[in-house]
């Protein structure tokens, strides 16, 4: 196939998460960074084989020999991915073409002996994962994130970077990386951290962009095998998300903002970067209005991110470790506080109204309620086990586990309620969303790393009294949400109604396999086991795990039904007294204005307003 050469030599400072740098002086410093710098030159010489080809070239390395190494995960997906499994062929030379003495020294790091000279190294990888994490190279486009398909410096990510491109016909490179000069598509970058943060979408994409805040955001749609997306719409919800982010956090912190969005069979979420999203989303789930708004969830959701991970990140995440786990106990804060300041930002751009938000919170406070495990462990241990329970689930965390971004969110809408109540006592506003713009003050422009301190502190000033105590209940401790208190005490009605329905304690996969048992709970105590395959239930067979619980719902509480099961290819058969059913489903309802007094209603207004 034919190619065409596309040089790109690249850079984000903009959206960088560290302070900005300061401009090398004149071109004698220019020169200086070029010498010091690295150099990649990437070709898909076949798309249909999949294999990216890779040559890092470092002219002014330190020392007599040097060690490169590719990186174990992705900064934000918190699962060690071993990208270099999918390295292949690597070959060290000098700078005149000589082969250089190499080895590797473990599962990701490779040991050039180049003397007193510069090398390159020669790699390819395979790309066939699709995904927001990964890398995936096909004939009609490629998705390349940069930790799965760029080696690094060991000892000198701080180096900047130039990137070259030799794409196929008719591909075009859409990245948040900046283009320098005048050339079509030259770029910088200050370090590794920035490259690496910037994926790339190559192929023939659709691009839309709108201006807020004075940053231009781009959308660039690729669909390789078609989409019933109607772009514009999805262009007009991100600039109406955009521009209400905008104004809850006084402005934005960068110049431009990629949306990289692939649509294909299937979707897989998003992944947050400095300056871009990348977004994977099913083709054809815009049929109706609810694509459209899954869709800006999403979108809303990255976004926030700009703030909530890209400038205020855990000290412990700073400088990340790309060799391995990298543990903090912040993701409550950085995940699931996303999550609170997504939704506030679709009820202030009129995406979502009021009554519909607290719909959809009733909903989810409904399906939490119904979890084992949501008090188990506190949200911090949740976090740092994130590495091994979070991505790795095992089958017994039914009981012992929940997300750290579904309670992180409902946390972080229990503590947007406490700061407007506990600084209206004081005569102020107080906000989730001003407790962002103190940290942004405080910690966002200084790259300073955050701490669960600097986020207690910062709540404190913005309720204008002490907060260690709601931080130790429910964030050191394990304490319930006080969500349905604080709604009352701001003008929501709430209904906790029993169901008539009786209550085995068995939850399903659509294979019939047992998938969890709640303790105490009929299923338990009738010796049910994790992994039984359920075949009949009071003498009639079932087909999948929904007519199994329909099934169960036709009989009534006291009643005792047999349930058949196989457990290791034997046929075992136990009887469950079903129970009524001790869980709620829940109503959040808009009191009457006539029955509140004037603050609570001007709380409530304030905090489901339109803007």
């Amino acid at each position: 196939m034919v190619r065409l050469p596309l040089v790109l030599a690249a850079a984000l400072a903009a959206c960088a998460a560290a302070p900005p740098r300061s401009a090398p002086a004149g071109p004698e410093a220019d020169s200086r960074a070029a010498r010091r710098g690295i150099h990649y030159q990437l070709e898909i010489p076949a798309p249909s084989q999949q294999w990216v080809h890779v040559t890092m070239t470092v002219p002014r390395p330190q020392g007599l020999r040097s060690e490169v190494a590719m990186p174990a995960w992705t900064p934000g997906s918190y699962l060690v991915r071993d990208h270099a499994r999918h390295v292949d062929g690597v070959v060290a030379k000098d700078l005149k073409g000589r082969p250089l003495p190499m080895r590797r020294i473990d599962k990701q790091t490779w040991r050039v002996d180049h003397g007193i000279g510069g090398f390159t190294l020669s790699y390819r990888v395979f790309a066939d994962e699709p995904g927001v994490r990964t890398s995936h190279v096909d004939d009609r486009h490629a998705t390349l994130n940069g930790s799965s398909i760029f080696m690094y410096l060991v000892k000198g990510t701080a180096r900047p970077i130039t990137v070259g491109l030799s794409l196929p016909t008719g591909w075009q490179a859409h990245t948040a990386l900046e283009r320098a000069g005048t050339e079509a598509a030259s770029f910088v970058a200050p370090d590794y951290d920035t490259l690496i943060d910037s994926p790339m979408e190559l192929g023939d994409a659709e691009v839309r962009s709108f201006d807020v805040a004075g940053a231009r955001i781009e959308l660039v749609f690729s669909a390789p095998a078609g989409s019933n997306a109607d772009t514009a719409r999805i262009a007009a919800d991100l600039e109406k998300v955009v521009k209400a982010f905008a104004r809850m956090m006084s402005g934005l912190p960068l110049r431009r903002y990629v949306f990289l969005v692939v649509a294909d069979e299937t979707g897989d979420g998003g992944l947050e970067h400095a300056a871009s999203t990348l977004l994977r989303v099913p083709r054809d789930m815009f049929a109706d209005a609810s694509g459209y708004r899954r869709m800006v969830n999403l979108g809303a959701h990255e976004f926030f991110h700009l703030w909530n991970v890209k400038r205020l990140r855990d000290v412990a995440l700073r400088p990340y470790d790309y060799r391995g786990e990298d543990y903090t106990r912040l993701l409550w804060f950085h995940e699931g506080f996303t999550e609170t300041m997504e939704q506030q930002a679709l009820l202030r751009a009129g995406i979502v109204e009021g009554e519909a938000y607290l719909r959809e919170l009733a909903t989810g406070w409904t399906a939490y309620r119904k979890k084992p495990g949501r008090n188990h462990a506190p949200l911090g241990e949740l976090s740092f086990d994130a590495w091994t329970k979070a991505y790795k689930p095992s089958p017994s965390h039914g009981n012992t586990q929940i997300s750290y971004y579904e309670k992180g969110y409902l946390l972080g809408v229990c503590l947007d309620l406490e700061l407007r109540l506990r600084s209206a006592a004081h005569g102020q506003r107080g906000s989730l969303a001003g407790l962002f713009r103190r940290l942004m003050t405080s910690h966002g422009g200084s790259g300073a790393g955050l701490t669960q301190a600097d986020i207690v502190a910062a709540a404190a000033a913005e309720a204008g009294e002490p907060m260690h105590d709601f931080f130790a209940r429910h964030v050191d401790g394990t304490a319930e949400l006080p969500l349905p208190e604080l709604l009352a005490r701001v003008g929501v009605r709430v209904n906790a109604e029993a169901t008539t329905r009786a209550h085995s304690g068995l939850v399903l996969a659509a294979d019939r396999s047992v998938r969890n048992i709640e303790p105490d709970s009929p299923a338990q105590a009738a010796g049910l086991m994790l992994g039984d395959e359920v075949i009949a239930v009071a003498g009639r067979r079932v087909r999948s795990g929904d007519e199994a619980q329909a099934r169960l719902a036709e009989h009534r509480p006291g009643e005792r039904i047999e349930v058949a099961v196989f457990r290791g290819g034997r046929l075992e058969l136990r009887s469950i007294t079903l129970v009524a059913d001790p869980h709620r489903n829940y109503r959040f309802e808009l009191a009457a204005d006539t029955t509140l007094n004037p603050v609570t209603l001007g709380l409530r207004k304030l905090w489901l307003a339109r803007d």
